[in-house]
């Protein structure tokens, strides 16, 4: 025996109810997971923090020259960090390196997997995490020494990961004090002044290694003359540049903020 039309409506009515409540109850557990898996990756840095970093205070030292006489070393020109290397290798032995960028007070482990997936979804723990890791492009080489590196941040909207980074682009002037971003390694800490920032498509040829110094100046030219400031740095020597990279807009999108930094000063790191 056939429903009756109102029979049909209640029913097509209640279907249409427990779909959507389905729906709430879905995008509700998302929400949900989402907010733990943020508050773990906080954590998470936080610990990392407190554990393998602290700030030390720089004096100049005493040595004494080959003739017997004593002279005043001037101190180290990066930021004085202490970081505990070996502890951050025993943890992951993808570490490759200490990033700190003082401007937005960015500073993570930056880590190298076998692909450009597994750490968009993995904490420097090894944990599943929304944020993902702070990574070097697997192509690159790890102990910095390509032309063009890039390193990969999630944009996040708590500002963690290189979410600050957004600031740069609505106010350049933070980066007036102090233009600079800076990697420390087991035995170097290397420094690189910005030169270039600017939005880019995911697809873009600015995701370009090369070799040669004509790719070199045609990548570096384009860069400054596409800049949303412009900086005042000497690229005539052609040193080692950092591409920073992430996600700039709503999730998605096909945006990027490219930050691209120079090699200007590589001293020995002696603070462990």
């Amino acid at each position: 025996m056939p429903l009756k039309k109102d029979t049909v409506k209640i029913l097509q009515y209640v279907a249409g109810i427990l779909v959507l409540a389905a729906f709430v109850v879905f995008s509700g557990y998302k929400l949900v997971t989402s907010i733990i898996s943020d508050k773990r990756a906080e954590e998470e840095h936080q610990r990392l923090l407190d554990t393998v970093v602290a700030e030390q205070s720089q004096v100049p030292t005493a040595e004494t020259n080959e003739n017997g006489e004593t002279i005043d070393t001037l101190p180290p020109q990066y930021p004085p960090l202490a970081i505990d290397m070996d502890t951050l290798k025993e943890m992951n032995g993808d570490f490759r390196g200490w990033f700190y960028f003082p401007a937005v007070e960015v500073s993570y482990p930056v880590v190298q997997g076998e692909d450009n997936e597994y750490y968009l979804k993995h904490s420097f723990e090894d944990e599943k995490s929304n944020s993902g890791s702070i990574f070097m492009d697997c192509g690159a080489s790890p102990d910095w020494s390509d032309r063009n590196t890039f390193v990969f941040g999630h944009n996040m909207r708590d500002g963690s990961m290189f979410g600050t980074f957004k600031k740069l682009v609505d106010d350049s002037s933070l980066l007036d004090a102090n233009p600079r971003f800076y990697i420390y390694t087991e035995d170097k800490v290397y420094t690189y002044e910005i030169f270039s920032y600017y939005m880019a498509r995911k697809d873009s040829n600015r995701y370009m290694v090369f070799s040669s110094d004509e790719n070199y100046d045609k990548y570096t030219g384009w860069a400054v003359e596409n800049s949303n400031y412009a900086f005042d740095v000497d690229l005539s020597g052609r040193p080692n540049i950092v591409s920073l990279s992430t996600c700039y807009g709503s999730a998605g999108t096909s945006r990027r903020l490219l930050i691209h930094g120079v090699l200007t000063l590589t001293e020995p790191y002696g603070i462990n």
